[in-house]
């Protein structure tokens, strides 16, 4: 059974591109059907964490805005991110589903109980996958993971609560 619902930030819960402003902030989008599936795997017991190589303040604002406390920050090796993870929240590696979608992801995608990747992963993370997404990043993945993940729960993957 799937406790723990990991993320990479940057081409999961985004399409991974990144928009500059003149200052040198940075400007990402969220689907609201991704968020809305993370409240509803949240209320129906899961964990939700965030693991990305990042350390910006947009990281900062998405944790807040998500409602998430366990965020991996400058997390370059995710493999490592990922056993932390497991020691600090007290699961096991087959516990965790973990969706990622760049190389760097792979590893940590192919040793957890669940691993997934996007539709537009790079090949490495698809190949360690358990399942590829019909879904990129950005614009769905997210739902589609909440939704298999919930599934391994028996609970109604359909069951969004209202914005």
């Amino acid at each position: 059974m799937i406790r723990v619902l990991a993320l990479d930030i940057d081409g999961v819960l985004t399409d991974g591109k990144v928009t500059l402003d003149e200052t040198g902030g940075e400007l990402k989008r969220l689907s609201y059907r991704d968020i809305d599936a993370l409240f509803a795997a949240r209320h129906c017991g899961v964990q939700v964490v965030l693991v990305t190589g990042e350390a910006s303040p947009w990281v900062e604002m998405i944790a807040r805005r998500l409602e998430i406390s366990h965020v991996f920050r400058e997390a370059k090796d995710k493999c490592r991110a990922v056993h932390q993870l497991c020691r600090e929240l007290g699961v096991t590696l087959e516990q965790v589903c973990y969706v990622g979608d760049s190389r760097r992801d792979a590893e940590a995608v192919a040793i957890v109980g669940l691993g997934l990747a996007p539709a537009d992963a790079t090949s490495e993370a698809q190949m360690a996958a358990h399942q590829v997404l019909k879904h990129p990043g950005g614009d769905g993945a997210v739902a589609e993971a909440v939704g298999i993940v919930l599934q391994t729960l028996g609970a109604e993957s359909d069951s969004h609560p209202a914005r």
